[in-house]
């Protein structure tokens, strides 16, 4: 009996990695562990996307904005580092798999999806790596989460993110259920 939910959600590198946040902005000493409880409880399975700004810098990099990452080199690092992915994507959907969704860092110069860091705050788009992985991967529009600056930190800002994420990944039998 094949036990699989075949239900898989994309995650931005350090929902599941906070070492590879910039270091005054990790809210945990690993993972944001709220996100990944309510996805494998919902049977969902977790596929981490590379950190293209670890990769790119380095772990003791310095803060800096979308504009510091919008450059033809690091969106070329962005292309080659989202080929497995839409490689592992395709294998997915291939074998049946729904891939029920994409969450994504707010505020992130390269993770964010609806918000987007620049001119010292928050401002409304999208990160270079998401941008990226979104024009690859279009059909996930309407599928995207981002995790609020907030969360883990303000409990009602991590009540409704968690809402939204239980939307988004209901348990079996469920709206997105296999």
């Amino acid at each position: 009996m094949d036990r699989r939910s075949r239900r898989v959600v994309l995650l931005a590198h350090c929902i599941l990695n906070q070492n590879a946040v910039v270091e005054p902005l990790a809210r945990r000493p690993g993972a944001l562990e709220g996100i990944a409880r309510l996805c494998l409880e919902a049977g969902v399975g977790l596929l981490q996307l590379p950190c293209p700004e670890l990769i790119e810098r380095g772990a003791g990099r310095a803060p800096d904005e979308r504009s510091g990452y919008d450059t033809p080199a690091q969106r070329a690092l962005c292309r080659r580092l989202l080929e497995p992915v839409r490689v592992q994507v395709a294998a997915y959907r291939e074998a049946g798999y729904e891939i029920v969704g994409l969450i994504g860092i707010g505020h992130s110069p390269s993770c964010g999806v609806h918000t987007t860091h620049e001119r010292g705050g928050a401002i409304p788009g999208r990160g270079v790596f998401m941008e990226a992985l979104l024009a690859l991967l279009p059909e996930l529009e309407g599928r995207v989460l981002e995790v609020p600056r907030r969360y883990a930190e303000d409990p009602e800002v991590t009540r409704r993110f968690e809402e939204e994420l239980r939307a988004l990944c209901p348990e079996r039998g469920g709206q997105h259920g296999a």
